[in-house]
C-alpha cells in the first residue's frame, strides 16, 4: 500500500509521477506491486486504490533529494528540478515556484522537523489505472 495526497493521484494515473521519497523503515521491494490510496482502505467508508504501481528501484538517501545542494546551489538547479518533476510537481509557468521548490515546500509540510533526515527513494511504474480517487 503507498498512500498519497490526492494531488499526486492524477500525477500517479497520468504517468508524471514515478517517483517518491519516504521516511521510516524500508517497505518496499523491488518487482514488488502496490495498490496506491489517497485513503487508508480501512478509513470510514472504505477507501478504494486508484492505481497498481510496480517498483522498479529503492535507494537510501542521506537527504532527500540532496535539500542541502538545492538550498546551497539554488533551487533553478537543471538536475533538482528533473527529479521533482518526477516526483510529480510542475514548474509553475510564470517561473516561480520551480518543481524543485514546490516539492520541497510540500515534502517539509509533511514531514516537518524530520525533512532533512534520511529518506527512501523509491521509483516505481504505472501497471494499472484502477478508478478516479
Amino acid at each position: 500500500m503507498i498512500l498519497c495526497k490526492p494531488d499526486m493521484a492524477q500525477a500517479i494515473r497520468d504517468g508524471r509521477k514515478t517517483v517518491t521519497r519516504r521516511q521510516g523503515k524500508k517497505r518496499w521491494n523491488v518487482g514488488s506491486e502496490h495498490l496506491c490510496y489517497t485513503r487508508p482502505p480501512f478509513a470510514k467508508g472504505g477507501a478504494k486504490p486508484f492505481a497498481r504501481v510496480r517498483i522498479v528501484d529503492v535507494k537510501r538517501e542521506k537527504r532527500p533529494m540532496n535539500c542541502t545542494i538545492g538550498l546551497i546551489y539554488g533551487p533553478g538547479d537543471p538536475w533538482m528540478n528533473v527529479e521533482a518533476r518526477r516526483e510529480g510537481f510542475r514548474d509553475d509557468l510564470s517561473g516561480r515556484p520551480t518543481a524543485w521548490e514546490s516539492f520541497w515546500l510540500t515534502y517539509r509540510a509533511i514531514n516537518g522537523v524530520a525533512c532533512e533526515d534520511p529518506c527512501w527513494r523509491v521509483e516505481f511504474e504505472l501497471v494499472e489505472v484502477l478508478e478516479a480517487p
